[in-house]
């Protein structure tokens, strides 16, 4: 009985990493954390992403239930975007991995380093360049 639970824990564990394995889903996740947004701003916030790898992204967060698009009869017309009951449910999620990547952050770094610098070195030159115009906190 106990390998059955950990098959299903971890089975589950595994839906939700493919539920957020979008390279820009958290970021989407996160903006949309703060409130609803406009395709605009969040293209703005996610602004080294074509349109149409965020509209991809977001197509998949909706089809996956973690998001929704309210589209409102306007002229123009005006699409937002928010998370839904089960998407806010994740934010307390991405909290705590932003706070263990905090600690991570500290347990590896270089003496005198700057958390900023190390993840400039660790990933974010290759990956999410994204991070390279934000001043060092």
């Amino acid at each position: 009985m106990e390998d059955l639970q950990y098959e299903y824990d971890m089975s589950a564990l595994v839906l939700g990493q493919n539920l957020i394995s979008g390279k820009w889903t958290i970021f989407i996740l996160w903006s949309l954390s703060k409130g609803k947004k406009r395709f605009k701003e969040l293209h703005n916030f996610l602004r080294h992403t074509s349109r149409s790898m965020l509209t991809k992204q977001l197509q998949e967060l909706e089809h996956n239930g973690l998001i929704q698009r309210d589209v409102y009869g306007e002229v123009p017309v005006r699409v937002e975007y928010s998370l839904t009951e089960i998407g806010e449910k994740l934010i307390p999620v991405l909290y705590a991995l932003s706070d263990w990547s905090k600690e991570y952050v500290t347990y590896f770094k270089e003496d005198g380093m700057s958390d900023v610098d190390f993840l400039r070195e660790a990933f974010i030159k290759d990956k999410y360049k994204y991070y390279k115009d934000y001043p060092s906190v």
